[in-house]
Order: structure tokens, then C-alpha cells, then sequence
């Protein structure tokens, strides 16, 4: 088994991490993966018990208190990672990661209102944070607050163009508001960036539909069933158009 690459770029979102950093400083991803590729789950569990180890002689350290919560995270005990974030916090407020972190637990907890708050909290400390307006929107859209949610899925693209999800549910957003020509750039691009993505063709084909261009919304809603045959939704619109 190889030794455990040095941390650089992280894998999901592409920020760049310093060496001795176990998680992205961004977007909280495992960076630890040993050359020979063990699972994060086997990784997950060293950094809890070398966490656990640590604080038992620095109890009041919130980098440790922080990388617990993201090993609890990652391993799914959502309710430990809550605790350690809030730990965290209560001994170093200032820490625009361990904010967000705590905004994915409250997200993955169902409760909405304190993933906003907690999101919100990140990007006043992290104006620049993609993943951080990315959550606070997702929240929002949740809560059905689409006007909130809106502005924020554009505040995402606006820090980070390449941040194609949040394209995506702003398109949602603006169909179901029924401003389908703005719904349409925004799958439009989707699309673009990437043409594997069945649900974007599938809704970008509605929008068409709606706007009486036939050939391009069969077009896409063929594409979205060839990605996804199983897609029941698009074969009937398809079928409907085809009649």
C-alpha cells in the first residue's frame, strides 16, 4: 500500500489545500485517500480516532474539534458531526468551514432553516465561497422562499461560473415561475457544460414545448430518454409530442 498522497487540489471541488490539511478547507471532501486508493470510509474512522485521541489532551483545540465533525460526517453520524461543529464554533466562531460543515449537517437533518442560518454565517465570513451560497440556496428552495433561493443560485455562478448545479435548479426555479425563456438559457448552458445530465435535457424539452418550438423539445426529451430509459416522464411527453 502506498503512502498517503500529499493534499493539493481537492477532487470535488478544486480548491487548493494545504499539505498537512486531512479535509478541503472548501467544500469539507476527504483528501487523505492513500496512493493505492482505500476507501474514505476506512479513512474516515483513523482521522475519529486520532481526533479522539488528541482532544483528550487538547480538549479546547477547534481544528480538532472541526476535523471530528468531518470524520463523523463522512462516516454518516450526523448527529456526533452537529457536536463537534458546534464545538468547534463555540471555541473559534471566526471559522468560515466549520460554519459551512455544520450547514450540511443541518441540510442532511431535514432542518432548513438553521442550514440557512448556518450557511448564511459561512459566506459572511467566506464571501467567496461557492458551496456556501450553493447550500444557502438549496435551503431556501427548500423552504420554498424562490425569490431568496433564486438570487442566491446566481450568486454561486456569479463567485464560480463553473458551479453548473446551481444553473440547474435556478432553471427549475424560473420554470416553475413560469419565465420560461429564462429557464431555457439556464438549461441551455446546463446542457452545455454537460450533456449527460438526462434531467436537464428533459426540462430544457418541456420549456421548448412550452414555447411551441416542437423539433427541439422532441430533440431533447429524445436525448433525455436515450441518457435514461427509464425516464417515464420524458417518454410520455415524448409520446404526446409525437402524436
Amino acid at each position: 500500500m502506498g503512502g498517503r498522497a500529499e493534499a493539493g487540489p481537492c477532487p470535488e471541488c478544486g480548491v487548493e489545500n494545504a499539505a498537512d490539511h486531512n479535509f478541503c478547507k472548501n467544500c469539507g471532501a476527504a483528501l487523505g485517500l492513500d496512493e493505492g486508493g482505500e476507501l474514505k470510509l476506512s479513512f474516515a474512522e483513523r482521522m475519529r480516532d486520532r481526533c479522539l485521541a488528541m482532544l483528550k489532551t487538547y480538549p479546547d483545540n477547534p481544528r480538532a474539534h472541526f476535523d471530528l465533525g468531518l470524520a463523523y460526517y463522512h462516516l454518516g453520524q450526523t448527529g456526533n458531526a452537529t457536536r463537534a461543529f458546534e464545538r468547534c464554533l463555540q471555541l473559534e466562531d471566526g471559522y468560515p468551514a466549520a460554519h459551512f460543515q455544520l450547514a450540511l449537517c443541518q441540510y442532511r437533518r431535514g432542518a432548513m432553516a438553521e442550514c440557512a442560518s448556518a450557511s448564511r454565517r459561512a459566506i459572511e465570513l467566506n464571501p467567496s465561497s461557492a458551496p456556501a451560497h450553493f447550500r444557502l440556496a438549496i435551503a431556501l428552495f427548500h423552504q420554498g422562499r424562490l425569490d431568496e433561493s433564486a438570487r442566491s443560485f446566481e450568486r454561486t455562478v456569479e463567485v464560480d461560473p463553473e458551479y453548473v448545479i446551481a444553473l440547474y435548479h435556478l432553471g427549475l426555479i424560473r420554470e416553475r415561475q413560469k419565465s420560461i425563456d429564462d429557464a431555457i438559457s439556464c438549461f441551455e448552458k446546463v446542457v452545455d457544460a454537460n450533456p449527460g445530465d438526462a434531467s436537464a435535457h428533459y426540462h430544457l424539452g418541456l420549456c421548448y414545448e412550452h414555447q411551441g418550438l416542437d423539433g427541439l423539445a422532441i430533440t431533447e426529451l429524445s436525448k433525455a430518454l436515450e441518457l435514461d430509459p427509464s425516464d417515464t416522464a420524458a417518454a410520455s411527453a415524448l409520446q404526446e409530442l409525437q402524436r
